[in-house]
């Protein structure tokens, strides 16, 4: 486990991508991408339905500007269904609140609140290891640390993968 975070922490200032929670603080475009390392806690709420809490770190970019990404920590609360009963894996459907904290690893340090809905596909690699690719809407609220200077940016269509580890608790 320890190797896996190691990477994950050396892979974060090379990879180039726009996240869902996470958000690219120069947003000029509507489309983005990303990649990002969480874990979660999902819990069953009905046979379709669970909450989850999750938290991760990825780095950001966006469609037009491939050539300086930012990097971020996150955390989300996210209601998620489910299209088949009791099977808490493949196609679903979620709407999430996050925060971040962004950096552009130059002069950009940024807080967010960011509201947003997602279509997902949840893959398992192992018992615990989930593999989630998504297409998101999001609308990021931002705020600079220094100047606590407030923005608000556009809607942001995401395409994204997230990989990590998934602790679900079933009733």
């Amino acid at each position: 486990m320890k190797r896996i975070l190691t990477v994950a922490l050396l892979l974060i200032p090379a990879l180039n991508a726009f996240s869902d929670v996470i958000y690219y603080p120069k947003q000029k475009s509507f489309f983005s991408y990303s990649a990002e390392f969480i874990y979660s806690f999902e819990k069953v709420n009905k046979p379709k339905t669970t909450t989850c809490l999750w938290g991760g770190i990825g780095v950001v970019g966006s469609f037009n500007n491939f050539s300086e990404p930012a990097a971020g920590l996150e955390l989300a609360i996210e209601r998620r269904y489910y299209f088949q009963e009791n099977t808490f894996k493949h196609l679903f459907i979620s709407g999430y609140l996050g925060v971040a904290h962004m950096n552009d690893l130059k002069d950009i340090s940024d807080f967010g609140i960011v509201p947003g809905f997602k279509i997902n596909y949840k893959g398992q690699l192992s018992p615990e290891t989930v593999i989630e690719p998504y297409i998101s809407l999001s609308l990021p609220f931002t705020w600079e640390v220094e100047d606590f200077d407030k923005y608000i940016t556009l809607p942001v269509i995401t395409l994204g993968i997230r990989i990590g580890l998934c602790n679900l608790k079933e009733k």
